[in-house]
C-alpha cells in the first residue's frame, strides 16, 4: 500500500515502532548510550538483581554512578571479574547461560544511570 506521499506506509510503521519503545536506549554521562535488548534486560533481571539491586548487598548497584571507578578498570577486566568471581559475586554470577558477550552486555546496561 502506498501513502500520499507515494512512500509505503510500512515506512510509518518503522518509525512508530523506533520511536514509541520498538527499540530500547538509555543515555549516561559516563558509560556511553547503548541499545539494550530484551534479553540482557531479562538475564539481568533473572541473575543480577539479587546483588545488584540491593544496597546491603555490597555490590555495586545498577544504574547508578557506583560503576564510574570500575568502568575506568576497563571492559575486559569488568568481564573477566564477572566469569571468575571476584570479592563475593560467584564465578559467572551464577549465570550459567550466560557468555562473555551476555556479561559484557549485562555490565553496560547496569553501568548506565537512570
Amino acid at each position: 500500500m502506498i501513502n500520499t506521499h507515494g512512500r509505503p506506509a510500512t515506512s510509518r510503521l518503522f518509525l512508530a515502532f523506533f520511536l514509541f519503545g520498538g527499540l530500547s536506549f538509555t543515555a549516561s554521562s559516563h558509560a556511553s548510550s547503548v541499545a539494550v535488548d530484551d534479553y540482557t534486560v531479562e538475564l539481568y533481571d533473572i541473575y543480577c538483581t539479587a546483588c545488584h539491586a540491593v544496597k546491603a548487598s555490597g555490590a555495586p548497584q545498577a544504574f547508578t554512578s557506583e560503576w564510574h571507578d570500575r568502568l575506568d578498570k576497563g571492559m575486559e577486566t569488568l568481564v573477566n571479574h564477572a566469569i571468575n568471581g571476584i570479592g563475593n559475586m560467584p564465578p559467572m554470577g551464577t549465570c550459567v547461560e550466560c557468555s562473555a558477550d551476555d556479561l559484557h552486555d549485562i555490565i553496560q546496561y547496569m553501568a548506565q544511570e537512570q
